[in-house]
C-alpha cells in the first residue's frame, strides 16, 4: 500500500466524511467555474459583433437573454437529472 493509501485507510470515518464533502465541494466549484466559462464562451460568440472593446446595448441585451436562457436551460437539466435520480 502507499503512503496515500494508508494515511487514508487511518483516517476516521468523520474524517473521511469531512474529507469527501471538502472534495465534492471542490469539484461543484470546478464545474460552476465551467459553467461560467462555457456560458461566456457562446453568448460572446453568439452576441459580440465589431464594438471594438465594449458591447454596444444590442449586444448587451443579447448577452443578457442569451445568460438567463443558458443558466434556465442548465437549471431545467439539472432538475430532471435530480428528478431522475430520485425516482431510481
Amino acid at each position: 500500500m502507499s503512503s496515500q493509501a494508508d494515511a487514508l485507510a487511518n483516517l476516521s470515518p468523520q474524517q473521511k466524511q469531512q474529507l469527501m464533502a471538502q472534495m465534492q465541494a471542490e469539484v461543484v466549484q470546478a464545474q460552476m467555474q465551467d459553467l461560467v466559462t462555457n456560458m461566456n464562451e457562446k453568448c460572446h460568440k453568439k452576441c459580440a459583433g465589431t464594438s471594438g472593446n465594449q458591447l454596444d446595448k444590442r449586444e448587451q441585451g443579447c448577452y443578457s437573454m442569451c445568460m438567463d436562457r443558458y443558466t434556465d436551460t442548465m437549471t431545467a437539466v439539472t432538475q430532471a437529472l435530480q428528478a431522475r435520480n430520485n425516482n431510481r
